[in-house]
């Protein structure tokens, strides 16, 4: 009997390890929508600002230059979540091959 309980009780601890690193995954992938979403909003601003120029209005040198190191800030954070997603599904693996 009591090595039923062990049993049952390794595979609770299992199963909570793999609830917990999917809901850590589902947090990282929604920050990495995020900062997507504001990329495109950066490109989008950059691009307005871009055109406005070319046709020969005022545009603040300054303003196109924030939107580029905003852009560029934007794709390290990406890269570093994504680098963690994938750190992230690694663990998974290695939690589901170790229960095996």
């Amino acid at each position: 009997m009591a090595g039923i309980l062990d049993r049952l009780n390794k595979e609770l601890e299992t199963f909570g390890r793999k609830a917990q690193a999917a809901l850590d995954e589902g947090k990282l992938q929604l920050e990495r929508l995020r900062l997507r979403r504001e990329q495109d909003e950066a490109a989008r601003q950059l691009g307005r600002l871009y055109h406005s120029k070319e046709r020969g209005g005022q545009v603040d040198p300054l303003e196109l230059d924030a939107y580029l190191v905003k852009l560029d800030n934007l794709a390290t954070s990406i890269a570093r979540v994504e680098r963690e997603i994938a750190t992230a599904k690694g663990e998974a693996v290695s939690v589901a091959e170790s229960g095996t």
